[in-house]
């Protein structure tokens, strides 16, 4: 046997063409991996050979999001009432007053836990079949959104709690006031009490539509009365001696933010509501309990004996309690060609929540007969439509301004119609929350918090309440999940010295320069804290969003105006 090696061939001849009498033998080669040929890649001249500058350089490109989460839910039960004319409902009541109840045969109490959990344990015997894969989908519907238009049409109500003045606005009208005369160290304070947050600053300016003494435009002096924590929604004008009645106590309208007097046209605000369109369908959910991890609030169970129930069955209910839950979009979220209300860059998406209510409890639309464009089981509103002493008239069944486009479904069982809330396709829109755009501080600011209000089928369950205006319950919809932020200051500059302009920046006519903010890459943190560092894995980001839901009363204190001054506390050290 022999090989010979000739210009990088290998020649292999059997032994017995070598000479006679040569043995043939079997022969492995260990053919070596080592390359000296690479093809050269036309046009690829810089390649990234730094594996922590690749890594960066492909996580600023990404625009794939996979959202997950964790919600603590908070609820308080509280609106009781009775059943009436439906055994299934009535026999699983938390009870009160059983010894009158097994009298009357009128039988009071609280709906279970259950029908305000995220994930259901059981069924309510004689109902709806209760199927446990599907334990997560009959009380709530999880959607991710992103806020894509605006709505400055969208009619409001603002009945303040001072003088009990009803205010109706279209919501492009600006901020809504009542104001108050006040007397501040020696001077004359025009007092403006704002339905929600005003977003301005002791040296800008208020614009008014009605003018005074020939004026539209006034200084704000300073924030705040002499109640804690006000400077929010409380403004001061100085009163120079102004004439006529837009300026008495009690009187009502709606103001604008002004930055610059002189440059009125580029620094006005605008006002609107945000729009949601959604991304994801109810399927690309998935919501399960936090095995080892619960809030602080109690439990509260109690005992119902057979001889204390409508059916003569003892069994353990549950009025309120205390679960967490992790949720997850099993679907990448790509923003790649999507802008926001603003035709700006995606910086963030929302985790919007919405009840369904499939048991049949909740949701019950107005009578459709008297209202045709009325039909849903979801009110919605902001702020400054929860009182403090009563319950805002906003909330009426009636009112055709206070609906979302949330589709209801029905279903009949028993001999009985139910209503629930129907899910959502991808492009859906909702109405959000209420913003304030300035196009010369390049800023969207929110002002007040949408909410929703879901409220018991009168016609199964009694809650004392009107049929217009029935008792339930509000939460809120939308949680912001951030993506990148904007800076918090402004760039200024001339495109014929200043490269790499953004395309959503605003040009200043009165200024002749561009002023934009710059978005922060993903991973850098300002001085402020500032930034979004989430984690970046196989060309996705992994955003995580905790979510404090809040399930309350409609009767809450949003809108704190009082005259008191706290003492300080006085020790030795005083």
């Amino acid at each position: 046997m022999s090989n010979q090696k000739n210009n990088d061939t290998i020649r292999i001849v059997r032994g017995s063409d070598r000479y006679a009498g040569a043995p043939d033998t079997d022969l492995f080669i260990q053919v070596p991996l080592n390359s000296t040929k690479k093809q050269k890649i036309e046009g690829d001249r810089n390649v990234l050979l730094n594996l922590e500058e690749r890594f960066n350089h492909e996580r600023q490109i990404s625009t794939k999001f996979r959202l997950s989460g964790k919600i603590v839910n908070i609820f308080n039960n509280s609106v009781s009432g009775k059943c009436s004319n439906y055994d299934p409902f009535k026999n699983s009541l938390y009870y009160l007053d059983v010894e009158n109840s097994v009298t009357t045969n009128v039988w009071k109490g609280y709906p279970q836990y259950d029908e305000f959990s995220f994930f259901r344990t059981k069924s309510i015997s004689g109902h709806v079949e209760f199927k446990p894969k599907s334990a997560s989908t009959y009380n709530w519907s999880l959607y991710v959104t992103y806020p894509n238009d605006n709505d400055y049409n969208q009619n409001m109500s603002y009945t303040d709690d001072v003088f009990e003045n009803t205010n109706n606005f279209v919501v492009s009208d600006g901020i809504p006031y009542v104001i108050k005369n006040r007397v501040v160290n020696g001077k004359r304070m025009i007092t403006f009490y704002c339905g929600y947050k005003h977003n301005i600053n002791v040296g800008e300016y208020i614009y008014i539509p009605t003018a005074v003494n020939g004026r539209n435009l006034f200084e704000v002096y300073s924030l705040g009365d002499q109640a804690y924590g006000n400077d929010y929604k409380v403004l001061n004008v100085y009163d120079y001696g102004f004439t006529g009645a837009t300026f008495n106590n009690g009187s009502i309208g709606n103001l604008k933010r002004v930055i610059n007097p002189n440059n009125s046209g580029e620094t006005t605000s605008e006002y609107y509501v945000r729009k949601h369109k959604t991304l994801t369908t109810v399927d690309n959910v998935d919501l399960t309990r936090m095995g080892f991890e619960r809030s602080n609030f109690p439990i509260k169970r109690q005992l119902e004996y057979s001889a204390a129930t409508p059916n003569q069955i003892q069994r353990i209910s549950v009025k309120d309690g205390r679960d967490d839950y992790g949720f997850s979009i099993d679907k990448d979220v790509d923003i790649i060609g999507l802008t926001n209300n603003l035709g700006r860059p995606i910086t963030e998406l929302f985790i919007t929540i919405i009840n369904k209510g499939y048991m049949g409890w909740f949701n019950n639309p107005f009578n459709p007969n008297n209202f045709t464009n009325n039909q849903s089981g979801i009110e919605i509103g902001w702020d400054f439509n929860f009182r403090k002493n009563d319950v805002d008239d906003w909330w009426k069944k009636s009112n055709q301004d206070n609906k979302d486009d949330i589709p209801y479904d029905t279903y009949q069982l028993n001999g009985k119609t139910f209503y629930y809330n129907d899910d959502l396709m991808i492009g859906h829109q909702l109405k959000g929350d209420i913003c304030e755009w300035n196009k010369y501080d390049q800023k969207e600011t929110v002002l007040s918090k949408m909410s929703h209000k879901f409220s018991f089928n009168n016609n199964y369950f009694d809650d004392n309440g009107s049929q217009n205006l029935p008792f339930g319950y509000s939460y809120q919809p939308h949680y912001s999940v951030p993506l990148k932020v904007y800076s918090d200051y402004i760039e200024t500059g001339d495109e014929e010295k200043v490269d790499n302009i953004p395309d959503y920046s605003f040009y200043s006519k009165y200024e002749g320069l561009w002023r934009w903010r710059d978005i922060y890459p993903y991973g850098f943190i300002d001085t402020d804290g500032n930034g979004v560092n989430n984690p970046f894995l196989n060309g996705k980001h992994y955003p995580f969003k905790q979510i404090i839901f809040l399930q309350t009363p409609l009767q809450k204190d949003n809108n704190v105006f009082n005259d008191i001054i706290f003492s300080p506390l006085i020790d030795n050290c005083e």
